[in-house]
Protein backbone atom coordinates (compact mmCIF):
# COMPACT_ATOMS: atom_id res chain seq x y z
CA UNK A 1 0.00 0.00 0.00
CA UNK A 2 1.22 3.66 -0.70
CA UNK A 3 1.90 5.80 2.25
CA UNK A 4 -1.43 8.11 1.40
CA UNK A 5 -3.12 5.62 1.81
CA UNK A 6 -4.03 6.46 5.00
CA UNK A 7 -4.88 10.35 3.96
CA UNK A 8 -7.05 8.45 2.05
CA UNK A 9 -9.15 6.45 4.69
CA UNK A 10 -9.36 9.37 7.03
CA UNK A 11 -10.28 12.16 4.33
CA UNK A 12 -12.62 9.72 2.38
CA UNK A 13 -13.38 6.35 3.53
CA UNK A 14 -14.33 7.00 7.18
CA UNK A 15 -16.17 9.91 5.95
CA UNK A 16 -18.15 7.31 4.21
CA UNK A 17 -18.25 5.41 7.04
CA UNK A 18 -19.58 7.71 9.13
CA UNK A 19 -22.25 8.54 6.79
CA UNK A 20 -23.21 5.28 5.91
CA UNK A 21 -24.16 5.07 10.06
CA UNK A 22 -26.43 7.62 10.39
CA UNK A 23 -29.38 6.28 9.25
CA UNK A 24 -28.68 3.60 11.95
CA UNK A 25 -27.79 5.64 14.64
CA UNK A 26 -31.08 8.03 13.70
CA UNK A 27 -33.03 4.81 13.90
CA UNK A 28 -31.48 3.53 17.30
CA UNK A 29 -32.68 7.24 18.98
CA UNK A 30 -36.13 6.82 17.65
CA UNK A 31 -36.28 3.17 19.18
CA UNK A 32 -34.93 4.53 22.15
CA UNK A 33 -37.21 7.30 22.58
CA UNK A 34 -40.11 5.31 21.84
CA UNK A 35 -39.28 2.89 24.23
CA UNK A 36 -39.69 5.14 27.19
CA UNK A 37 -42.54 6.49 26.06
CA UNK A 38 -43.96 3.03 26.17
CA UNK A 39 -42.78 2.74 29.70
CA UNK A 40 -45.16 5.80 30.89
CA UNK A 41 -45.52 8.07 33.25
CA UNK A 42 -45.19 7.33 36.88
CA UNK A 43 -47.98 8.08 39.30
CA UNK A 44 -45.81 9.49 41.97
CA UNK A 45 -42.58 11.74 42.20
CA UNK A 46 -41.01 9.14 44.45
CA UNK A 47 -41.39 6.36 41.97
CA UNK A 48 -40.19 9.51 38.86
CA UNK A 49 -39.10 7.92 36.14
CA UNK A 50 -35.49 8.82 34.90
CA UNK A 51 -32.90 8.22 32.37
CA UNK A 52 -29.51 8.97 30.83
CA UNK A 53 -28.79 8.77 26.87
CA UNK A 54 -25.36 8.55 26.15
CA UNK A 55 -22.75 7.26 23.60
CA UNK A 56 -19.33 6.19 22.39
CA UNK A 57 -17.62 5.15 19.61
CA UNK A 58 -14.05 3.62 18.57
CA UNK A 59 -11.78 2.76 16.37
CA UNK A 60 -8.10 2.66 14.65
CA UNK A 61 -5.31 3.85 12.25
CA UNK A 62 -3.66 0.74 11.53
CA UNK A 63 -0.93 -1.07 9.47
CA UNK A 64 0.46 -4.63 9.60
CA UNK A 65 4.24 -5.14 8.65
CA UNK A 66 3.17 -9.30 8.78
CA UNK A 67 0.51 -11.48 9.48
CA UNK A 68 -0.23 -15.12 8.98
CA UNK A 69 -3.38 -14.33 6.85
CA UNK A 70 -2.54 -12.89 2.64
CA UNK A 71 -5.52 -10.36 3.43
CA UNK A 72 -3.65 -9.07 6.78
CA UNK A 73 0.17 -9.15 5.34
CA UNK A 74 0.64 -5.54 4.77
CA UNK A 75 -3.23 -4.28 5.59
CA UNK A 76 -3.20 -0.80 5.99
CA UNK A 77 -6.56 1.57 6.73
CA UNK A 78 -8.89 3.30 9.45
CA UNK A 79 -11.83 1.52 11.20
CA UNK A 80 -14.59 2.66 13.10
CA UNK A 81 -14.89 -0.37 15.03
CA UNK A 82 -18.04 0.16 17.47
CA UNK A 83 -20.68 2.98 17.78
CA UNK A 84 -23.12 2.58 20.80
CA UNK A 85 -25.95 4.74 22.00
CA UNK A 86 -27.16 3.60 25.21
CA UNK A 87 -30.38 4.59 27.36
CA UNK A 88 -29.99 4.01 31.03
CA UNK A 89 -33.32 3.91 32.95
CA UNK A 90 -34.18 4.31 36.93
CA UNK A 91 -37.49 3.84 38.22
CA UNK A 92 -37.63 4.43 41.80
CA UNK A 93 -34.91 3.32 44.20
CA UNK A 94 -34.76 -0.37 43.59
CA UNK A 95 -35.68 -1.19 38.99
CA UNK A 96 -33.26 -0.38 36.61
CA UNK A 97 -32.85 -0.74 32.60
CA UNK A 98 -31.14 -0.60 29.74
CA UNK A 99 -31.64 -0.26 26.45
CA UNK A 100 -27.84 0.10 24.03
CA UNK A 101 -27.83 -0.20 20.32
CA UNK A 102 -24.45 -0.99 18.49
CA UNK A 103 -23.19 -0.67 15.13
CA UNK A 104 -19.98 -2.52 14.70
CA UNK A 105 -17.60 -3.34 11.93
CA UNK A 106 -17.35 -7.18 11.43
CA UNK A 107 -13.31 -7.12 11.36
CA UNK A 108 -11.97 -7.18 7.86
CA UNK A 109 -8.94 -5.49 6.91
CA UNK A 110 -8.94 -2.67 4.79
CA UNK A 111 -13.20 -3.35 4.97
CA UNK A 112 -15.98 -0.08 5.75
CA UNK A 113 -19.01 -1.15 6.25
CA UNK A 114 -20.71 -1.52 9.32
CA UNK A 115 -23.74 -3.52 10.78
CA UNK A 116 -25.91 -3.30 13.56
CA UNK A 117 -27.99 -4.90 16.37
CA UNK A 118 -29.22 -4.58 19.53
CA UNK A 119 -26.92 -5.38 22.05
CA UNK A 120 -28.54 -5.11 25.68
CA UNK A 121 -32.25 -4.80 26.37
CA UNK A 122 -32.61 -5.98 29.98
CA UNK A 123 -34.15 -4.87 33.60
CA UNK A 124 -33.47 -5.42 37.01
CA UNK A 125 -35.00 -5.27 40.54
CA UNK A 126 -32.84 -4.56 43.98
CA UNK A 127 -34.48 -7.08 46.82
CA UNK A 128 -33.54 -7.46 50.16
CA UNK A 129 -29.79 -6.54 48.98
CA UNK A 130 -29.28 -8.75 46.46
CA UNK A 131 -29.11 -7.56 42.33
CA UNK A 132 -32.13 -9.55 40.01
CA UNK A 133 -31.44 -8.79 36.42
CA UNK A 134 -32.95 -10.33 32.76
CA UNK A 135 -33.45 -9.84 29.64
CA UNK A 136 -30.69 -10.07 26.72
CA UNK A 137 -27.65 -9.01 29.46
CA UNK A 138 -24.53 -8.95 29.75
CA UNK A 139 -23.07 -13.00 31.18
CA UNK A 140 -20.94 -13.35 34.58
CA UNK A 141 -18.34 -14.92 33.12
CA UNK A 142 -15.96 -12.17 32.40
CA UNK A 143 -18.28 -9.06 34.02
CA UNK A 144 -15.97 -8.88 36.68
CA UNK A 145 -12.63 -8.99 34.78
CA UNK A 146 -13.88 -6.97 32.26
CA UNK A 147 -14.71 -4.27 34.77
CA UNK A 148 -11.12 -4.32 36.27
CA UNK A 149 -9.36 -4.20 33.33
CA UNK A 150 -11.55 -1.11 31.80
CA UNK A 151 -9.81 -0.84 28.52
CA UNK A 152 -11.77 -2.77 26.28
CA UNK A 153 -11.68 -0.34 23.72
CA UNK A 154 -7.80 -1.34 23.13
CA UNK A 155 -8.10 -4.65 23.24
CA UNK A 156 -11.08 -7.17 24.64
CA UNK A 157 -10.41 -9.51 27.78
CA UNK A 158 -8.91 -12.83 26.58
CA UNK A 159 -11.82 -15.17 27.31
CA UNK A 160 -13.96 -12.58 25.68
CA UNK A 161 -12.01 -12.77 22.32
CA UNK A 162 -11.48 -16.46 22.32
CA UNK A 163 -15.06 -16.66 22.03
CA UNK A 164 -16.85 -17.46 25.94
CA UNK A 165 -20.33 -15.65 25.29
CA UNK A 166 -20.56 -11.83 26.17
CA UNK A 167 -24.56 -11.76 26.14
CA UNK A 168 -27.17 -13.93 26.87
CA UNK A 169 -30.72 -14.23 26.85
CA UNK A 170 -31.51 -14.88 30.40
CA UNK A 171 -31.61 -13.90 34.18
CA UNK A 172 -28.82 -13.33 36.68
CA UNK A 173 -28.34 -12.75 40.39
CA UNK A 174 -25.90 -11.24 42.30
CA UNK A 175 -25.24 -10.12 46.06
CA UNK A 176 -23.11 -10.42 49.11
CA UNK A 177 -22.89 -13.79 51.19
CA UNK A 178 -21.12 -11.80 54.51
CA UNK A 179 -22.05 -8.71 56.27
CA UNK A 180 -18.69 -7.02 55.65
CA UNK A 181 -19.41 -7.55 51.81
CA UNK A 182 -15.71 -9.57 51.70
CA UNK A 183 -17.74 -12.47 50.11
CA UNK A 184 -20.03 -11.69 47.26
CA UNK A 185 -21.61 -14.70 44.66
CA UNK A 186 -22.95 -13.94 40.87
CA UNK A 187 -25.07 -16.71 39.13
CA UNK A 188 -26.75 -17.09 35.83
CA UNK A 189 -28.98 -18.85 33.48
CA UNK A 190 -28.86 -18.63 29.51
CA UNK A 191 -31.61 -19.56 27.98
CA UNK A 192 -31.73 -21.85 24.57
CA UNK A 193 -33.49 -18.61 23.51
CA UNK A 194 -30.97 -16.19 21.35
CA UNK A 195 -32.24 -13.23 19.62
CA UNK A 196 -29.36 -10.02 18.53
CA UNK A 197 -26.07 -9.85 20.83
CA UNK A 198 -26.70 -13.58 22.14
CA UNK A 199 -24.85 -15.93 19.98
CA UNK A 200 -25.25 -19.06 22.50
CA UNK A 201 -28.43 -21.41 21.68
CA UNK A 202 -28.06 -23.90 24.10
CA UNK A 203 -29.06 -24.13 27.76
CA UNK A 204 -25.83 -22.28 30.22
CA UNK A 205 -26.25 -22.89 34.04
CA UNK A 206 -23.11 -20.01 35.31
CA UNK A 207 -21.95 -19.24 39.03
CA UNK A 208 -18.88 -17.70 40.73
CA UNK A 209 -18.15 -16.42 44.39
CA UNK A 210 -15.76 -13.41 45.28
CA UNK A 211 -13.15 -13.50 47.86
CA UNK A 212 -12.06 -9.68 48.99
CA UNK A 213 -9.71 -9.95 51.89
CA UNK A 214 -8.56 -6.26 51.57
CA UNK A 215 -9.81 -3.16 49.68
CA UNK A 216 -8.44 -3.60 45.96
CA UNK A 217 -7.67 -7.19 46.24
CA UNK A 218 -9.80 -10.18 45.36
CA UNK A 219 -9.72 -13.91 44.02
CA UNK A 220 -13.05 -15.09 41.86
CA UNK A 221 -13.47 -18.47 41.04
CA UNK A 222 -16.06 -19.06 37.76
CA UNK A 223 -17.79 -22.28 36.90
CA UNK A 224 -20.35 -22.73 33.96
CA UNK A 225 -21.87 -25.63 32.16
CA UNK A 226 -23.41 -25.31 28.88
CA UNK A 227 -25.56 -28.64 27.53
CA UNK A 228 -25.18 -29.68 23.87
CA UNK A 229 -26.25 -32.27 21.29
CA UNK A 230 -24.19 -35.27 21.59
CA UNK A 231 -20.76 -35.82 22.77
CA UNK A 232 -20.34 -31.49 22.61
CA UNK A 233 -21.04 -30.31 26.17
CA UNK A 234 -18.82 -27.58 27.35
CA UNK A 235 -17.87 -27.28 31.15
CA UNK A 236 -15.52 -24.04 32.06
CA UNK A 237 -13.28 -23.57 35.24
CA UNK A 238 -12.10 -20.36 35.78
CA UNK A 239 -9.95 -18.39 38.11
CA UNK A 240 -9.60 -14.53 38.30
CA UNK A 241 -6.77 -13.20 41.37
CA UNK A 242 -6.40 -8.78 40.95
CA UNK A 243 -5.13 -6.38 42.63
CA UNK A 244 -5.78 -2.41 42.14
CA UNK A 245 -4.30 0.49 44.07
CA UNK A 246 -4.33 4.25 42.63
CA UNK A 247 -1.11 4.12 41.18
CA UNK A 248 -1.62 0.74 39.15
CA UNK A 249 -4.29 -2.48 38.47
CA UNK A 250 -2.42 -5.86 37.66
CA UNK A 251 -4.74 -8.78 37.10
CA UNK A 252 -4.61 -12.61 36.00
CA UNK A 253 -7.14 -14.91 34.64
CA UNK A 254 -6.66 -18.67 33.96
CA UNK A 255 -9.52 -20.04 31.89
CA UNK A 256 -9.90 -23.91 31.12
CA UNK A 257 -12.86 -25.37 29.14
CA UNK A 258 -13.62 -28.32 28.26
CA UNK A 259 -15.47 -29.05 24.97
CA UNK A 260 -15.29 -32.97 24.95
CA UNK A 261 -15.29 -33.99 21.41
CA UNK A 262 -14.28 -30.29 20.13
CA UNK A 263 -10.71 -28.85 21.08
CA UNK A 264 -10.24 -27.79 24.41
CA UNK A 265 -9.98 -24.05 25.09
CA UNK A 266 -7.23 -23.46 27.80
CA UNK A 267 -5.21 -19.60 28.23
CA UNK A 268 -3.98 -17.21 30.61
CA UNK A 269 -3.19 -13.52 30.57
CA UNK A 270 -2.23 -11.10 32.65
CA UNK A 271 -3.25 -7.49 32.90
CA UNK A 272 -1.98 -4.27 33.60
CA UNK A 273 -2.22 -0.76 33.76
CA UNK A 274 0.55 1.86 35.40
CA UNK A 275 -0.77 5.38 35.95
CA UNK A 276 2.43 7.68 35.18
CA UNK A 277 -0.03 10.90 35.83
CA UNK A 278 -3.69 12.40 35.68
CA UNK A 279 -3.08 12.14 31.70
CA UNK A 280 -1.07 8.96 30.87
CA UNK A 281 -1.20 5.55 31.46
CA UNK A 282 0.83 2.15 30.70
CA UNK A 283 -1.04 -0.47 29.56
CA UNK A 284 -0.24 -4.39 28.70
CA UNK A 285 -2.17 -7.78 28.35
CA UNK A 286 -0.19 -10.68 27.70
CA UNK A 287 -2.22 -13.50 26.19
CA UNK A 288 -0.80 -16.99 26.36
CA UNK A 289 -2.96 -20.05 24.64
CA UNK A 290 -2.09 -23.41 25.71
CA UNK A 291 -4.12 -24.90 22.34
CA UNK A 292 -4.77 -23.17 19.18
CA UNK A 293 -6.92 -20.87 19.27
CA UNK A 294 -11.04 -22.39 19.04
CA UNK A 295 -11.90 -19.04 17.08
CA UNK A 296 -9.14 -18.72 15.38
CA UNK A 297 -9.65 -16.30 12.17
CA UNK A 298 -13.12 -16.14 12.75
CA UNK A 299 -11.98 -13.19 16.02
CA UNK A 300 -12.61 -10.02 14.39
CA UNK A 301 -9.47 -7.24 14.16
CA UNK A 302 -7.09 -9.89 15.71
CA UNK A 303 -7.59 -13.27 14.65
CA UNK A 304 -5.21 -16.38 15.44
CA UNK A 305 -3.84 -18.72 13.66
CA UNK A 306 -5.66 -21.67 14.45
CA UNK A 307 -3.51 -24.58 13.97
CA UNK A 308 -0.80 -23.03 16.57
CA UNK A 309 -0.02 -22.24 19.96
CA UNK A 310 0.10 -18.22 20.58
CA UNK A 311 1.41 -15.99 22.53
CA UNK A 312 -0.27 -12.62 22.28
CA UNK A 313 0.55 -9.34 23.89
CA UNK A 314 -1.09 -5.78 23.83
CA UNK A 315 1.13 -2.19 24.88
CA UNK A 316 0.20 0.83 24.74
CA UNK A 317 0.40 4.68 26.20
CA UNK A 318 -2.59 6.28 26.79
CA UNK A 319 -3.49 9.65 26.27
CA UNK A 320 -6.31 10.95 28.23
CA UNK A 321 -6.74 14.22 25.93
CA UNK A 322 -10.29 15.12 28.10
CA UNK A 323 -12.50 12.89 30.25
CA UNK A 324 -13.76 11.92 27.35
CA UNK A 325 -11.44 11.48 24.88
CA UNK A 326 -8.98 9.04 24.73
CA UNK A 327 -5.66 8.69 21.95
CA UNK A 328 -3.62 5.49 22.45
CA UNK A 329 -0.15 4.31 20.35
CA UNK A 330 -0.40 0.92 20.52
CA UNK A 331 1.13 -2.52 19.03
CA UNK A 332 -0.32 -5.88 18.86
CA UNK A 333 2.22 -8.40 18.59
CA UNK A 334 1.41 -12.67 18.12
CA UNK A 335 4.34 -15.24 18.48
CA UNK A 336 3.17 -18.86 17.57
CA UNK A 337 4.44 -22.15 17.99
CA UNK A 338 5.06 -25.06 15.76
CA UNK A 339 1.92 -26.97 14.36
CA UNK A 340 1.37 -30.42 14.12
CA UNK A 341 2.91 -30.11 10.41
CA UNK A 342 6.18 -28.61 11.83
CA UNK A 343 5.53 -25.01 10.52
CA UNK A 344 5.30 -22.01 12.73
CA UNK A 345 2.77 -19.70 11.25
CA UNK A 346 4.21 -15.93 10.66
CA UNK A 347 3.80 -13.81 13.62
CA UNK A 348 1.62 -10.88 13.48
CA UNK A 349 2.57 -7.66 14.25
CA UNK A 350 -0.43 -4.96 14.29
CA UNK A 351 0.66 -1.16 14.17
CA UNK A 352 -2.22 1.11 15.81
CA UNK A 353 -2.95 4.40 16.44
CA UNK A 354 -6.38 3.95 18.73
CA UNK A 355 -9.39 6.55 20.17
CA UNK A 356 -11.48 6.43 22.14
CA UNK A 357 -14.95 8.95 22.56
CA UNK A 358 -16.75 8.02 25.49
CA UNK A 359 -19.98 10.38 26.43
CA UNK A 360 -21.72 7.71 28.53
Amino acid sequence: MHNSFISEALDIKLLTQLNGTIDTLRTASFLAWAGLFLLGTPATAEDALEFDVGGLMFGDLYHLPSHHTPEGNNATGAVLRRIFLTTDIRYGEDWTGRLRFEAFHEGAFENYELSHRIQDMGAGKKLAGHQISGGLIPTISFDLIEAFWGKRYLMRTAPDIQGIAARDLGISAKGKLSQSGRWSYRAMYGSSETWEADKNPHDKFMGAMTWRPTPGTLLDAYVDHESRPGRLDRSTFQLFAAQQTERYSVGLVYTHQDRQEDPTLELAALMGVVRLSNKIDLITQVQRLFQPSIKGNDIAYIPFDPSATATNIVAGIEYRLTNRIFITPNIVYTHYGVNPQGVRPEDDLHLRLTFFFNYE
